[in-house]
């Protein structure tokens, strides 16, 4: 059997600290950074400015640390000695899957997912760039644009706690004959998607050092899965409370609901549409039954999305046991179709709604529209004073990177596309809307204070 990793770190420095696990300073570093604190100015769904208290990505990564670590106490309660080794060899921790789940939205953009595609065809088209991910971003940032100390780059996480935010273990993918591209959909060990980028390929090897490519940690699934459980219970109450989701009257959507989730999950690998028409009649059951009319404010309305929400979670929680083989974690199929139905929900009456998709389409225009001024600011200038200060120092910071230039064209359009797109994704909102403004001389800000300076 092989024995658990150690808890060692990136940068060996030597740490005196009766009181906390290297694990738990971990989760105190991510409390701590400004990287963190900044998901409360990115959207969930909707941006971050609605008047209705909605959940953001700081809101929800908290959400998603919480469930987490209840997962790993579930696999823990009343254990025989048999499970309890296996957890000891997948190298099982409450505070490595709390911490994971903290981080592993701290690389999205301003705006959420809907801007990713923007940055990624900006960074595609650089000669040399393999684009962006949120997920690499997010590794990016907690081993290289983070800081704590002048001497290293990054939070200098334990390895534990940087293989447990890897959701999608591997660069991105060469060629189109992917091994990973279509795994059975139940199957919580690999992912489609890729989690690091070729800059950040030492520190990845490291947090991978002795794991299967392509497989995901224990605390990696434990970590997803809690990220699926949150987003799926929580933006209904979201959207239920701002009148968007008719909880108590599904049942007259319930056949475009169905035909909108077949069309959408068709391309999951092994995905069985009764299984899911089971999974989706249960859901409707429960809401209709306990919800009994359009409005939040009452009562009984909240007692009963309380009730439903916890038989939700209690439900999910439970859904996790360990295997003998690696990954050692599994999570029952039919739960993970519970899991999907919920999110139907939120994509058939929120996501795909006309008043969000125009919203979304001006928000890929600042993005866009940010990238292409800031691309001049430095093409016109890269040392300029007049530049935005963390723009100027990210970019003399890749000037820096031994693993930047020597993995990437040593051509300025390369360190100016990728120091744009670090600043890009350090904004909040409120920030991108801003500094859109100022570069396009359509702002009514003051020049005195500017929070950019």
């Amino acid at each position: 059997m092989e024995k658990p990793r150690r808890p060692n770190r990136r940068h060996v420095k030597v740490e005196n600290d009766p009181f906390r696990s290297p694990y738990q300073r971990d989760r105190d570093r991510v409390l701590y950074s400004s990287a963190f604190r900044r998901l409360s100015g990115v959207a969930q769904v909707a941006a971050v400015n609605e008047q209705r208290v909605l959940h953001n990505r700081l809101t929800h990564s908290l959400k998603v640390a919480q469930l987490g670590r209840r997962l790993v106490q579930q696999l823990k309660h009343d254990e025989p000695a048999e499970a309890r080794e296996i957890r000891k060899l997948a190298g099982i921790k409450a505070d490595v899957v709390e911490t994971a789940g903290l981080i592993h939205d701290i690389g999205h953009p301003p705006f959420g997912h809907i801007a990713e595609p923007v940055l990624d065809a900006c960074l595609r088209r650089v000669d040399g760039l393999e684009g962006f991910e949120g997920n690499a971003q997010s590794f990016r940032i907690v081993t290289k644009l983070a800081r704590r100390r002048t001497e290293h780059p990054g939070l200098d996480l334990t390895r534990a706690t940087l293989d447990a935010m890897l959701k999608y273990p591997r660069p991105r993918p060469m060629s189109v004959d992917d091994p990973f591209a279509a795994p059975p959909w139940t199957d919580r060990g690999f992912g489609s998607k890729w989690g690091t980028y070729a800059s950040e390929l030492t520190d990845f090897r490291w947090a991978r050092t002795g794991a299967r490519a392509g497989l995901r940690s224990a605390n990696a699934i434990l970590m997803d899965w809690a990220d699926d459980i949150t987003y799926a219970t929580h933006d209904i109450e979201d959207y239920f409370r701002a009148g968007l989701i008719p909880l108590h009257d599904l049942r007259r959507d319930r056949a475009r609901i169905a035909k909108h989730a077949h069309r959408r999950l068709d391309g999951m690998a092994d995905f069985e549409p009764a299984e899911f028409d089971a999974a989706l009649s249960n859901v409707i059951t429960k809401f209709t039954q306990g919800i009994t009319s359009s409005c939040w404010d009452t009562r009984q309305n909240r007692s009963a999305m309380n009730a439903i929400t916890t038989r939700n979670l209690t439900e999910c929680v439970g859904a996790v046991s360990l295997v003998t083989e690696p990954p050692y974690v599994t999570v029952d199929p039919h739960c993970q179709y519970l899991v999907e139905a919920l999110k139907e929900l939120t994509w058939f009456y929120v996501i795909d709604r006309p008043s969000l998709a125009v919203m979304q389409k001006g928000q890929k225009h600042i993005v866009q529209s940010l990238y292409d001024r800031l691309r001049d600011c430095l093409a016109d200038s890269p040392k300029s004073p007049r530049l935005p200060i963390q723009l100027r120092s990210i970019y003399q910071g890749l000037g820096q990177d031994a693993d930047f230039m020597s993995t990437y064209p040593r051509s300025s359009e390369a360190r100016e596309a990728k120091a744009v797109v670090d600043y890009i994704c350090v904004l909040t909102e409120a920030q991108a809307i801003d500094l859109d403004e100022r570069l396009g001389g359509r702002s009514h800000g003051s020049m005195f204070g500017a929070w950019f300076s």
